[in-house]
């Protein structure tokens, strides 16, 4: 078409121009919608953040309102005189902000309660109530029930308990107990408005999900509601941890089968979630202008590029397929491919240059005769790949390693001698055949007979002057050897883990292993709601076994001891000697804990026939029940049955056990 390469790549360089712009176009579309994303996540931040402060403040507000309420004459008044009408009349003014408060003398009776503003009848005992203690320990202070269940009404509350104490009288005046209702909370909520169709998420920790919806929203009904979570809306996924108190987190995901962008805070104080929502519909929209804008200017330069390509490459692309052609033809052994062309522009002269190095390469012979010498040298297994990944040669440690002759191998894939592991899917060899050099993986070679080889696995592409890959270098090292010393490092730290929670006596648990055991079955059991009792077992007259037979006699009480729980418990169960005379067990789901102790019990007596004992086995116990519901620590459990177990022991020594 032109004489000239130089006018014709010329011309070619204005459609590549005209590509590039249409690039750069793509390029900015791209980067606008992630600014437009970024200020979409900087405004969700910002909202979540106000909301969670407005929830603060909220709640602040109605601390301070229980505050100045305690401060009031009718609450000292009516620990003096005992006017419960004036108390109950002065309560009830407050009703807007508390719809039930209860006031709770230095015993945790409760005195009076007021629902609504009316006196109910329904009154308890608090002295147990963890909250009546704390407030308690901080006198005069507002003291938060993190999502305690509500006592005054229906539907979730926080409790506010405020223990008034006058110093200059040094008495204690009383506690007030207040409700404050999470619908309550969450209508305070309702003047945050996010989108046309956004709304507002506060999940506290105990499972309850508040929906705050701005009243002017297109599918607003209520504007709060308060519900349990369920299995398709829980929005778990978006709890931020308490680690992220400080910190909003973003994220796109399906929230009540719609896509959504989803910003989220955590409040440390309250233990709440707060999550904005806004529908991902929205933020498409404000993008469709644009990306109508985008197609239509992409759809003329691409027709209008394509076309100019098309005219100016087909001139030059003709005599170069010949050229690919007879170049391929070369590079399979075929010498004799010459390009007959009478063209003289710069296409021309370049198909002059390669028939005359055709010419020259059927003269030309290459010896490989230093390279095999090097490969057949070598003690490491070396393979040579094409860039199919096929073996082409293989050096005589590869031989010898495998068990394969060169020809056995020659033309198969290096998959063959390879066992397929999760390392070996974790080895990009993929990589290879772009070019990519690969270092030191760990994989298994296969030999003749069956036997696997571990070996550090490493790799890199051979090329020519022009920098094409024509082949593979694979270097394999024998780490067999390695591997059986870090094996064995690994048995020898497992077993000093193993020590680390056993009892060296009796070769149940130590205390630390218990506690760890017992704390991940408490877990299971809080989610699957089983029935898990702890036994806190103490071995009687002990210390007279050791004064009077020995500390060896003593030694044998607990081996004896230990082997009887073994035999009496499950599997399953948790059987630990915390020290001294002190055992543990946990037993997960029993059928009747009571047929365990009678047969612990029979066991023991059992023991005790055997003739020529010099002392007779006895245990003090003490058993707590595990309560889903109402969940305990491992501590507070084995303190509750350490103290049922030490009135035992009082019991037997007093002749009543």
């Amino acid at each position: 078409m032109f004489h000239s390469l130089k006018i014709t790549l010329l011309l070619s360089h204005t459609g590549i121009i005209l590509l590039t712009n249409l690039l750069l176009a793509s390029v900015s579309y791209y980067y606008l919608i992630d600014s437009l994303k970024n200020r979409q996540q900087e405004h969700l931040e910002f909202i979540v953040h106000h909301a969670a402060e407005s929830i603060n403040g909220y709640i602040k507000n109605k601390s301070d309102t229980l505050e100045r309420l305690a401060e009031s004459p009718e609450i000292s008044n009516y620990t003096v005189n005992y006017r419960e009408a004036a108390l109950a009349a002065y309560l009830a003014a407050f009703q807007s902000s508390f719809p039930g408060i209860s006031f709770i003398n230095d015993q945790g009776q409760e005195e009076l309660r007021l629902v609504d503003g009316e006196i109910t009848q329904t009154v308890q005992n608090f002295k147990e109530n963890p909250i009546f203690n704390k407030a308690l320990g901080q006198p005069n202070t507002v003291i938060l029930a993190h999502a305690a269940p509500e006592l005054h009404g229906k539907g979730p509350a926080l409790q506010l308990a405020l223990a008034k104490y006058q110093y200059f009288e040094d008495r204690f005046v009383g506690l007030l107990l207040a409700s404050l209702p999470y619908r309550q909370i969450a209508e305070s909520l309702a003047d945050i408005k996010v989108g046309a169709d956004g709304y507002l998420l506060v999940r506290d920790n105990l499972g309850n999900l508040m929906t705050i919806v701005h009243p002017h929203h297109r599918d607003a009904g209520d504007i709060a509601t308060v519900s349990l979570t369920t299995d398709e809306d829980a929005p778990s996924a978006f709890a931020v941890p308490s680690g992220q108190a400080r910190g909003a987190t973003f994220q796109k995901v399906v929230l009540r089968g719609r896509d959504s962008f989803v910003a989220s805070v955590f409040m440390p104080d309250l233990q709440w979630t707060v999550m904005i929502v806004l529908p991902y519909e929205e933020f498409l929209q404000q993008v469709i202008k644009l990306r109508i804008g985008f197609i239509i200017l992409f759809a003329f330069f691409f027709v209008l590029a394509s076309l100019l390509s098309y005219v100016l490459a087909n001139g030059i692309t003709m005599p170069l397929a010949r050229l690919t052609k007879a170049a391929k033809a070369i590079s399979q052994g075929n010498l004799r491919e010459i390009i007959d062309i009478k063209s003289r522009d710069e296409i021309g002269r370049l198909i002059g240059s390669f028939n005359t190095m055709t010419r020259n390469l059927q003269a030309t012979t290459i010896s490989r005769d230093y390279f095999n010498t090097i490969l057949s040298s070598m003690q490491e297994s070396l393979i040579v790949l094409g860039p199919d990944g096929c073996i082409e040669t293989i050096n005589r440690a590869t031989s010898s390693m495998l068990g394969y002759e060169k020809d056995e191998l020659t033309g198969k894939h290096i998959e063959f001698i390879l066992k397929k592991t999760a390392t070996t899917e974790d080895c990009p060899f993929d990589t290879l055949t772009q070019g990519e050099i690969l270092r030191e993986c760990e994989l298994i070679y296969r030999t003749r007979w069956g036997l696997e080889i571990p070996v550090l696995f490493s790799a890199s592409p051979m090329r020519d002057s022009n920098g094409e890959m024509y082949g593979i270098v694979c270097l394999a090292i024998n780490i067999a050897r390695r591997k059986k010393t870090e094996e064995a490092l690994l048995q020898s730290e497992a077993k000093l883990r193993e020590i680390a929670i056993t009892d060296e006596l009796t070769s149940l648990l130590n205390r630390r292993g218990f506690m760890t055991m017992a704390v991940r079955q408490l877990q299971v059991a809080k989610r699957q709601e089983e029935n898990i009792f702890l036994m806190f077992a103490d071995v009687d007259n002990l210390k007279w076994v050791n004064d009077h037979l020995g500390h060896h006699a003593g030694d044998q009480v607990l081996i004896e001891t230990a082997d009887i729980l073994r035999h009496t418990f499950r599997d399953s169960d948790i059987i630990a000697r915390l020290g001294g005379d002190e055992f543990a067990i946990l037993l997960v789901d029993p059928t009747d804990e009571k047929n365990v102790i009678s047969r612990l019990e029979q066991n023991m007596a059992d023991k005790n026939k055997v003739a020529g004992r010099l002392y007779e086995l006895s245990m003090s116990i003490g058993v707590v029940r595990y309560d889903p519901e109402n969940p305990a620590s491992i501590e507070e459990l084995m303190n509750q049955a350490d103290t049922l177990m030490y009135d035992r022991k009082q019991k037997k020594k007093q002749g009543n056990g």
